[in-house]
């Protein structure tokens, strides 16, 4: 009794249930004994290209169309192999050669429409999608294919009708389900995008375009905290991945504002936070930090030595960053990064801080000094935070300005007309009070000498409030633009830190208040300058 030999239908069987190497031997089989037996090389086609020898199985796709020539299942193999190879061209001819054969076969127009896409050729993708839906009205990845192409012309009405066609007849498609969520964020639909991310996700938890989509509409929501918690898991299954790195630092630097970065580059500034603190800290020293921020300057206190350094950080954001940067630095063990504002750090056994801080160093300086409420900030921590005599880092201030003429900077300070056009209202979008100046790079004539013009003690409690006139010689003719200032932060008894430098790295340059009216001056003129403060910002103006 013998075997009975293996026929086409066996072939086909053992290749759809997955055994290669069996419906190979069949195939082989039928071969050798008919080597014109086209169905068996393009089965056999099919086989080495899924095995992962697609020349081979080209050769085998050709052979096939050299017996059977009219067989359109043939030229949409091979087409469809050219086009995974990436020469869409051929695959177009393959693809066209076979709907010759027989134009009511959808998946010929599907393949030709998605290899005239490659090519650049949407209109006519268009036309291959539209005629296969013509045939099988009910095809969900038509719809899908279709959809994309419409969104490539900027049809996006169109699309989205397309992708919810799809949906409707396969409502688990994912690949269409994401293609929605997409377009609906691109058409400024958020909570709906949001929702269909989310479906996404729920179906395909570690699809990272999803979870990147997903971010970036929780961000374009104003829902920042949100956007990090699922960028950051997308960053937990792929942290090489360019998308979630690109979409990481783009929620990140929208989050947070971008003189951080500046600020630690700012050697002076370090410098002089640093020498202080190796001034004040020994090794049983308790540092109270206000303003993490990077958590360089928390971590220089831990450096020179502290026992214990509590840091605190109302931006979750920056905490969060902050806390990974002292890990990834070895100080975990003695920086605790609090994500909370400093009136709300409570002192005690189970508190934030164990007991009042030894040391009180704070980095709530801004351009102009003085940063809304820090006044009220300090007192709250010399009162509640600190030991009594607890050393404090900077410990004073005191503020100089100069009369200044620039006329470049004062065409949009404020903002008013511009190239004939009246764009005051514009000028809501300036910031409020003082203005950032480069005295080392912005055009201006100095018309005064430099004068002090106030004077803050952050050891005890201030007024939040307070002015001071001074009688001003002007040295130079002009007109007077406004009054630049800057500031020297005494440290402590020896360490001073000069906001005048006019090093590239200075973060915090010089700011300046623009007066309401430009005035006219000669050398010789006194003008009395009036010098002010509130809890929220130092202000200059014109008194007399």
């Amino acid at each position: 009794m013998t075997d009975t030999p293996p026929n086409l239908n066996d072939a086909i069987r053992l290749f759809r249930a997955g055994d290669l190497p069996g419906a190979e031997a069949a195939c082989r089989a039928l071969l050798a004994n008919d080597p014109h037996n086209a169905q068996a090389l393009h089965l056999l086609g099919l086989i080495a290209a899924h095995t992962g020898y697609p020349d081979s199985a080209l050769v085998l796709f050709g052979k096939a169309i050299a017996e059977v020539g009219n067989d359109p299942s043939f030229h949409n193999s091979r087409g469809s192999l050219l086009f995974q190879l990436g020469r869409a061209a051929e695959a177009e001819e393959a693809f066209r050669a076979g709907l010759a054969i027989n134009d009511r076969l959808p998946e010929l127009h599907g393949n030709l429409g998605n290899a005239l896409k490659t090519l650049g050729r949407p209109e006519e993708a268009e036309a291959a999608f539209r005629a296969a839906l013509d045939i099988r009205a009910d095809a969900p990845e038509m719809h899908n294919f279709l959809a994309t192409t419409l969104r490539e012309l900027g049809r996006l009405e169109e699309a989205e009708k397309h992708f919810r066609k799809a949906l409707d007849l396969a409502p688990d498609y994912l690949d269409a389900r994401y293609n929605l969520a997409e377009l609906l964020s691109t058409r400024g639909h958020l909570e709906e995008a949001e929702i269909a991310f989310r479906k996404v996700l729920q179906a395909a938890s570690r699809f990272i375009p999803a979870q990147v989509g997903l971010a970036h509409v929780l961000q374009s929501l104003d829902r920042a905290a949100e956007a990090v918690e699922v960028i950051e898991k997308a960053r937990e299954m792929a942290p090489d991945h360019p998308l979630v790195q690109f979409t990481r630092r783009l929620i990140y630097s929208n989050a947070i504002p971008g003189w951080h970065l500046p600020m630690i580059n700012d050697f002076e500034r370090n410098e002089a936070y640093e020498e202080s603190l190796k001034r004040a800290v020994t090794p049983d020293s308790l540092v109270l930090e206000i303003g993490t921020g990077s958590g360089i300057v928390a971590m220089m206190a831990a450096r020179a030595g502290a026992k214990k350094v509590v840091t605190c950080e109302v931006n979750p954001i920056l905490a969060r960053v902050a806390k990974e940067t002292v890990a990834n630095n070895g100080y975990a063990d003695r920086v605790k990064v609090v994500p909370k504002l400093s009136t709300q750090l409570s002192v005690g056994a189970d508190g934030d801080l164990p007991e009042k801080a030894d040391v009180f160093v704070s980095e709530l300086i801004n351009v102009g000094m003085l940063a809304p409420r820090m006044l009220s900030v300090l007192q709250h921590a010399r009162t509640h935070l600190v030991k009594p005599g607890g050393a404090i880092i900077p410990r004073a201030s005191t503020v100089y300005a100069m009369l200044v003429e620039t006329p470049e900077l004062a065409r949009i300070n404020p903002v008013q007309t511009i190239d004939g056009f009246d764009m005051s209202t514009f000028d809501v979008f300036r910031s409020p009070g003082y203005q950032q100046i480069d005295l080392a790079a912005d055009a201006h004539t100095p018309l005064s000498d430099p004068f002090t013009a106030l004077d803050f003690d952050f050891t005890r409690n201030m007024p939040e409030e307070g002015e001071r006139e001074i009688a001003v010689e002007v040295t130079a003719e002009g007109t007077c633009h406004g009054v630049a200032f800057w500031f020297d932060l005494f440290m402590d008894e020896e360490v001073v830190y000069h906001s005048a430098s006019r090093s590239r790295t200075n973060h915090w340059k010089q700011a300046m208040t623009f007066l309401e009216s430009p005035i006219r001056v000669r050398p010789g003129d006194t003008l009395t300058i009036v010098a002010r403060y509130d809890n929220n910002q130092i202000s200059f103006g014109i008194g007399g």
